[in-house]
């Protein structure tokens, strides 16, 4: 189920970056994290140039609260997360050195149990 979920939820959170996004997924320990970057396009000199890489952690507790969900609070949890993640993604700058080929250090976007709480 554990698996099912991780999958749907990479689903849902994909459609939120650009199209030629990066998406990637992992357990580290008891939490789950996806990470993402995309190829920036705004500089035709370097091509290759790449966002900041996004690292969204979703812990092991808020995993385990959603499973005890209700279809309807779940669907509310949903809309919520992919709020939070668009909200951030729109403050998100998306190269903070744009004179160096390699990105920052990921950005570290942390899912709480309080965060999807409906």
């Amino acid at each position: 189920m554990t698996e099912d979920l991780l999958d749907y939820w990479l689903r849902i959170i994909k459609p939120l970056f650009p199209a030629n996004a990066w998406v990637a997924s992992s357990l580290s320990g008891s939490d789950y994290t996806i990470q993402i970057d995309w190829k920036l396009e705004s500089n035709p000199q370097r091509q290759n140039k790449r966002s900041r890489k996004i690292d969204i952690i979703i812990k092991e507790e808020v995993i385990d609260d959603y499973l005890t969900k209700t279809r309807d609070e779940r669907a509310l949890s949903d809309i919520k997360m992919k709020q939070w993640i668009a909200e951030r993604y729109n403050h998100f700058i998306l190269d903070q050195d744009p004179d160096t080929s390699n990105s920052t250090s990921p950005d570290k976007w942390r899912i709480s149990k309080d965060m999807l709480i409906g």
